[in-house]
C-alpha cells in the first residue's frame, strides 16, 4: 500500500510547483489530482479543457459541485492506489475543495461524510502563505478561485480567498505540518523530503 502524502493550501500557494519538484526528487511516486479525469484519450468526462470544467462548476449548487469534485478526486486516488508506486502525492486533496465549498454554502453534513470516507493521508503538508502573495503568483484567475465570479480578477480572488480561509478550521490539523510559503520552492521541497516517513 503506497503512502499518501498530501500537499495542500489555498489557490496560488505553490502546490503544483512543489509537487513537480517532489516528483523529480522522490523515487516511485505518482500524483493524484482532480484533473486526471481530463487525461487525454483516457478522459472520463465530456470536457476538453480546465476552462470548460470551470464554467460547468459555476453552474452547480455547492453540494453538487462538491460531489462532482469528490468523484473526480476519488477516481484519481483509486487509479494511483492501483499503481505499483511507493508514494502517492495528493494535490490539494479534498481539503481545499471542502474549504472552498463551505465558503460557497455546502452542507456541513456532506462535508462530514466526505471527510469520513476519504482516506486520511499518512502525512499532510499545509502551505501557509498570505493571500496577497498567492495572488501575485497567479498568472490567470479562474471563476472558481474567485467565488464563481463572472469577472475573475485579482480583487475578486482576494475577496473570496480571504473568506474561504475561515473554513480551513473545519479540519483537524493536529498532525499537519505547516510550511512557510514564502520560502524558496527548493527549500520547501527539501523540508518535505526531510520530514517524510520513508518506512
Amino acid at each position: 500500500m503506497p503512502k499518501l502524502i498530501c500537499i495542500t493550501g489555498i489557490d496560488g500557494a505553490g502546490k503544483n510547483t512543489l509537487i513537480e519538484l517532489l516528483t523529480n526528487k522522490l523515487e516511485s511516486v505518482t500524483v493524484a489530482s482532480i484533473w486526471d479525469i481530463l487525461d487525454g484519450e483516457n478522459s472520463k468526462v465530456p470536457f476538453k479543457s480546465k476552462k470548460e470544467i470551470d464554467n460547468y462548476l459555476c453552474e452547480l449548487s455547492p453540494n453538487s459541485r462538491l460531489l462532482f469534485l469528490a468523484h473526480a478526486l476519488k477516481f484519481s486516488i483509486d487509479c494511483a492506489l492501483n499503481s505499483d508506486k511507493k508514494f502517492v502525492i495528493l494535490n490539494a486533496y479534498i481539503y481545499k475543495y471542502i474549504a472552498t465549498e463551505l465558503a460557497l454554502g455546502a452542507d456541513k453534513a456532506l462535508v462530514h461524510f466526505l471527510l469520513e470516507n476519504f482516506p486520511t493521508p499518512d502525512q499532510t503538508f499545509f502551505i501557509d502563505i498570505d493571500i496577497k502573495e498567492a495572488a501575485k503568483r497567479k498568472g490567470n484567475f479562474s471563476r472558481y478561485e474567485c467565488g464563481l465570479s463572472n469577472t475573475p480578477n485579482e480583487n475578486n480572488f482576494l475577496k473570496f480567498q480571504s473568506n474561504s480561509l475561515n473554513f480551513w478550521n473545519a479540519f483537524n490539523k493536529d498532525n499537519w505540518i505547516k510550511l512557510n510559503g514564502i520560502d524558496t520552492p527548493e527549500n520547501i521541497t527539501q523540508t518535505i523530503i526531510n520530514t517524510i516517513n520513508f518506512k
